[in-house]
């Protein structure tokens, strides 16, 4: 039914951002939000806009934030990053150059990150399949799943 409206609504599946797929488990020590990225390749000729990022079959995390960052960015730690930890210290400078997910522009052939704030809402693991991404291009738009599975647990049994 959904991919039923996104098709009326002249959103299509496939374009020119691409996802990946894969696990991966963090542990939240304060049950504070985790820092968790997402690769955004654009393979084609023109700028991407992205309009929406959420979140798929979340089951206890809830999105903090979305940016988008020029390079890779780490996964794991607490979100916001701790960049004036020594040992993030090197992320520091594609840190500054966040943007806010929706509206930021992806360059053709940009190397981009998607970094997501995410709160887990219990003690005990939380996880998501992955992020969705809607965005536009040259007047079309489409829609992305990058199904990278996160699971983040909290609390002592941890």
């Amino acid at each position: 039914m959904a991919v039923a409206a996104f098709c009326a609504a002249g959103v299509v599946e496939d374009g020119p951002l691409a996802g990946l797929a894969g696990e991966v488990g963090q542990r939240s020590r304060d049950g504070g939000p985790v820092t968790i990225s997402y690769m955004l390749p654009n393979d084609g000729a023109r700028a991407v806009t992205i309009t929406h990022v959420g979140l798929l079959n979340s089951d206890g995390l809830t999105l903090e934030a979305a940016h988008v960052v020029p390079g890779r960015f780490f996964i794991g730690g607490p979100y916001p990053p701790e960049t004036d930890d020594e040992h993030w210290a090197n992320h520091a400078p594609t840190w500054r150059q966040r943007v806010d997910a929706v509206g930021a522009v992806i360059p053709a052939g940009g190397g981009h990150d998607l970094v997501v704030g995410l709160r887990p809402g219990r003690l005990g693991t939380s996880r998501i399949d992955g992020v969705e991404i809607t965005y536009t291009e040259g007047g079309r738009t489409y829609r992305l799943e990058s199904r990278m599975k996160v699971t983040i647990c909290t609390g002592p049994g941890c």
